[in-house]
């Protein structure tokens, strides 16, 4: 009797400890997984960056004297060879005409000197000419020595070079006269009654107006700002670590500019130039211009828009890839938690090209394989885990 009272109470003694054992147990951590895929994938580099006209063109005064005012906006569209407006020329005070004039009479007497010596040289060519014709003649007769000959086809020769000189002289100086004479036109015609015309170079629109009201402005002052709005392009400033590894013709997509839709594009060069940048955390930077040309609409975009420019460096249609968010630095290597048998496995992976959301899995893992995604610290090799699918 005793003995089937032990017998008894043994038993409810290790139901009672089962029990306990039971509601004492660590209970599964809630993780959120997502299965490795084989699949496409693309890395992208991306930076701001901003459009612009390909071509500008800065319209100036081309004489001094007073710009009538120019009736146009920004915005207007121009076409080549229109007037823009008209420059009334300064007239030139008795002083600096009579320096002009001075001018134009050196000018002349340089030219008649500089005839001068070129006649000289032509006639001395000339003379050299029939003196080594006539020692040819003595040396077949061998009257004159070879070293003779010599010397008279070296005196020819450097006669010859004088003349080229003194032709290329009297051609300098007839070039001084006609401009001192240039100048003295444009003294002589500072009058309302001969106005100078500013014409547009090229067919395109006006960017900025830089001088619109009436004034009297220098030769070579800039009056307008023209481009030529066809080609528009886009220029943004990589990082040089970023910009080794983008090339001419990879694609690139336009986002962040206004609009819904992402607009494509080309990489048409990298700057072989880099400089350097303040970045706005205070840290030098060095960086170099990528220009990127639209493959289709431009949209609504102008000169000066802001952008984002993503250029794609690398893409692949079937790839084995993992959410980045799956990955980490675990000893130097990077690892992933796999869930398997209802317990989180610490495996070492090897990670290939990265894209913006998920990265190339090399070695590690297997398509199929459901990876823990923003692991907690309470995550541990072996941990029973509970899954629950990642949205």
């Amino acid at each position: 009797m005793n003995k089937h009272r032990y017998l008894v109470l043994a038993l409810v003694v290790l139901l009672v400890a089962a029990a306990l054992a039971f509601l004492v147990r660590p209970a599964p951590i809630p993780v959120q997984t997502v299965a490795v895929q084989q699949g496409y994938l693309q890395e992208t580099v991306e930076e701001e960056g901003k459009t612009r006209m390909h071509d500008h063109f800065v319209v100036a005064a081309t004489v001094t004297g007073s710009l009538r005012r120019i009736p146009l906006h920004a915005g207007d569209t121009v076409r080549a060879g229109e007037t823009l407006t008209w420059i009334d020329p300064a007239p030139i005070d008795p002083r600096q005409h009579a320096v002009l004039s001075a001018r134009l009479d050196a000018a002349r007497a340089a030219r008649q000197q500089a005839d001068a010596l070129a006649a000289k040289a032509a006639t001395d060519k000339a003379q050299t000419q029939r003196d080594l014709q006539r020692a040819r003649e003595l040396y077949r007769q061998g009257i004159v020595s070879a070293e003779a000959l010599e010397k008279i086809t070296a005196q020819d020769e450097a006669v010859e070079r004088q003349l080229h000189a003194a032709q290329s002289g009297a051609a300098s100086a007839a070039y001084q006269v006609e401009e001192a004479q240039s100048a003295l036109l444009v003294s002589a015609s500072g009058n309302p009654d001969m106005p100078t015309a500013v014409l547009c170079p090229v067919d395109g629109r006006v960017l900025r107006m830089i001088e619109q009201s009436e004034r009297v402005v220098a030769a070579g002052t800039p009056l307008i700002e023209i481009a030529y709005t066809p080609r528009l392009e886009i220029v943004a400033d990589f990082l040089t670590r970023d910009a080794v590894r983008i090339r001419p013709g990879m694609a690139a997509e336009i986002t962040d500019w206004g609009g819904s839709q992402t607009i494509p594009a080309t990489v048409r060069t990298v700057e072989p130039g880099g400089f350097t940048k303040v970045s706005a955390l205070g840290v030098e930077e060095q960086r170099v211009n990528v220009l990127c040309d639209f493959a289709g609409k431009t949209d609504a975009l102008e000169d000066g828009y802001h952008v984002e420019v993503r250029v794609i460096v690398w893409q692949s249609d079937s790839v084995l890839r993992v959410p980045s968010s799956a990955v980490f630095r675990s000893a130097s290597q990077w690892a992933a938690f796999v869930v398997r048998n209802g317990r989180a496995q610490h495996t070492p992976v090897q990670i290939g090209h990265r894209g913006e959301t998920e990265w190339e899995v090399l070695s590690g893992l297997k398509a199929g394989d459901r990876v823990i995604v923003h692991p907690s610290t309470e995550v541990a090799n072996n941990v029973k885990v509970e899954e629950a699918p990642a949205p």
